[in-house]
């Protein structure tokens, strides 16, 4: 059953992008929905991310323990600061990794 949803998904989203981004296609939105849509990607990775950083099943992470959180501050710091992304994934990365293994060892 989670296979034929990840497939179905993938599916839409590969069918909606094939329509929207051909260049073939051309599609004209209103100028308030283009403004909706540079808000689309900031949000749906705000809802991704809020549950995996906070909650860990059914139940809150503690904010001291907490990698997760601090490793999401460092990334957004980073962010703010420097523009390539690769850099900030690694380093983002290389913090969240270390963070857990001190913070869980204690």
């Amino acid at each position: 059953m989670t296979w034929i949803m990840i497939f179905t998904l993938a599916a839409i989203v590969f069918l909606n992008r094939s329509i929207f981004l051909s260049p073939n296609i051309k599609i004209r939105f209103p100028s308030f929905m283009e403004r909706m849509l540079k808000y689309s990607a900031p949000c749906l990775l705000t809802a991704i991310c809020f549950p995996v950083i906070f909650f860990e099943g059914e139940q809150i992470r503690s904010l001291p323990t907490n990698a997760y959180f601090y490793a999401a501050i460092f990334c957004i710091i980073l962010a703010y600061c420097r523009v390539k992304i690769i850099y900030n994934v690694m380093m983002s990365l290389l913090i969240f990794y270390s963070l857990n293994f001190l913070l869980s060892s204690s």
